[in-house]
C-alpha cells in the first residue's frame, strides 16, 4: 500500500472516531435534557397537588365573599345553573332560555356565566345571586357578581353588585369600584314593562342610575350585565325556580 493510501486509512479511521464521538455526545446531551425534562414535569405536578386544595379554597372563599356582598340576607347560596351544566341537563335548558332574552333585548357583548340560589337558614330562595361577563368594556371584559330578590308582584329589586373583574382605566372608568357609584344599585325596582338603564340627567328614576362622568362606555357595560342578570332571574322565576339547587354546591 503507498504512503498515501496508508495516510488517506489513517483519517478515514480518525474521522470515524471523532463521529462516534459526537454521537455518544449528542445522546448523553439528548439524555441529560430528558431527565431534566421528567424533572421538571414531576416537580410541576407535585406543586400543583399541593397546591390545588388552598387555591380551590380560596376562589370558594372570594366568590362567597361577593355573593354575601351582593345578598346579605342569605344564610347560604346554591347553585342553579351554570355555563358549564351538561347539554342536555335541566340547567342547560335553563342557560339556553337566558341566552333568548338577552339576544331578544340587544345586550350584545353580554353572556350569563352562573346563576346561583340564594337561601334563608330553611332552604328557603330568597333571591338570586347571577354572574355576568360583558366584554365591551373600555379596557377589557366587566364581570359583575348582581343580587337580585322578586316580590309576589313581580317586580325585581337590586341588592347591590361587587366586581369580580375590572381592567377600566385608573382614576376613569375604575371609579366604577367607588362607594359613591355602587351604593346606588341597592334598592332599585324594576317593574314589569321596565328595563334597568343609566341617565345623564342626574335625577334617576328608581330603575336607573347616574352615568359616572365621562366614562360612559363603561357605565354601560356594567348596565348591561345588570341587565343579564334580571333577564336570567326572570327566566328562573318563569321556571318555576326549577331546576332544583345542586347539592354540594353551597356558596
Amino acid at each position: 500500500m503507498s504512503e498515501n493510501a496508508q495516510n488517506q486509512e489513517m483519517e478515514n479511521k480518525k474521522d470515524a472516531v471523532h463521529a462516534g464521538k459526537k454521537t455518544d455526545s449528542l445522546v448523553h446531551d439528548i439524555s441529560i435534557l430528558v431527565v431534566i425534562t421528567l424533572a421538571a414535569g414531576a416537580l410541576l405536578g407535585a406543586a400543583y397537588t399541593v397546591t390545588r386544595a388552598p387555591v380551590a379554597r380560596a376562589q370558594a372563599a372570594a366568590k362567597e365573599e361577593a355573593q354575601r356582598t351582593v345578598m346579605q340576607e342569605a344564610d347560604s347560596f346554591a347553585a342553579l345553573a351554570g355555563a358549564a351544566d351538561a347539554e342536555e341537563s335541566d340547567g342547560a335548558a335553563l342557560m339556553k332560555e337566558v341566552g333568548a332574552r338577552l339576544e331578544e333585548k340587544g345586550l350584545t357583548g353580554t353572556a350569563v356565566e352562573q346563576i346561583d340560589q340564594a337561601l334563608d337558614a330553611q332552604g328557603g330562595v330568597i333571591g338570586y345571586v347571577v354572574t355576568c361577563t360583558n366584554s365591551e368594556g373600555y379596557g377589557g371584559d366587566v364581570e359583575l357578581m348582581c343580587g337580585v330578590s322578586a316580590d309576589e308582584e313581580g317586580t325585581l329589586t337590586i341588592r347591590g353588585i361587587s366586581f369580580l373583574a375590572l381592567s377600566e382605566t385608573a382614576g376613569m372608568g375604575m371609579r366604577a369600584k367607588d362607594t359613591s357609584f355602587l351604593e346606588q344599585f341597592p334598592g332599585k325596582m324594576i317593574r314589569e314593562g321596565e328595563t334597568f338603564a343609566y341617565t345623564k340627567s342626574g335625577n334617576p328614576a328608581d330603575n336607573e342610575i347616574d352615568v359616572i362622568s365621562g366614562c360612559t362606555v363603561t357605565t354601560n357595560a356594567v348596565t348591561k350585565d345588570v341587565c343579564a342578570a334580571l333577564e336570567a332571574v326572570n327566566a328562573a322565576l318563569q321556571s318555576g325556580g326549577a331546576p332544583d339547587a345542586k347539592e354540594g354546591q353551597e356558596g
